[in-house]
């Protein structure tokens, strides 16, 4: 019963922090689920992630696969709807609120307000994704090859992952 509460304290936060996109309670989601509670390794959590990624959806359905390893098919379920429940909530009710708010420079103001931020949690999404690569030349030089070509080139993430992960077969193992 403490994971599932665990689970559901974690997971409802992040949900609530998850405004943007998702890319951006990874790290803390990292935090929380490897070095807090140790539910995953570094590595579980790159491949959950990259799971995430490839599966249509939200990127955060990986919650499941972390609510799965730590406590089982409740575990997931749990972490699922606390993933996704409060967030859905709120945003229900903050396209209420925008809808009705009519100061359309106000809103121009809080949108781009919010852009950096936004862009700073995805680096540092990054960063502890990355966490759970082989530390070898030759993975740093997959992460360099897909980093250039998701930053200059229209290729989309999903390509860009099934590509690294065909050739870190290839070369890594």
């Amino acid at each position: 019963m403490t994971t599932y509460l665990r689970l559901i304290g974690v997971f409802a936060v992040l949900s609530v922090l998850g405004f943007g996109g998702g890319k951006g309670i990874i790290p803390e989601m990292h935090t929380d689920t490897v070095s807090t509670y140790h539910w995953v390794t570094n590595e579980q959590f790159t491949q959950f992630y990259t799971i995430g990624k490839l599966v249509p959806g939200p990127t955060t359905v990986f919650a499941a696969l972390i609510g799965y390893t730590a406590a089982g098919p409740g575990g997931a379920a749990v972490a699922a709807a606390a993933m996704f429940v409060p967030a859905a909530i709120l945003m229900f009710l903050a396209t209420y609120w925008w809808r009705r708010f009519s100061q359309e420079r106000l809103k121009a103001m809080v949108v781009g307000g919010l852009a950096p931020v936004i862009v700073g949690l995805v680096w540092s999404s990054v960063l502890s994704i990355g966490k759970g690569i082989p530390h070898t030349l030759a993975a740093f030089v997959i992460v360099g090859i897909i980093a250039a070509l998701s930053l200059w080139t229209k290729v989309q993430a999903p390509l860009l992952i099934l590509g690294a992960g065909v050739t870190g077969v290839f070369v890594l193992h």
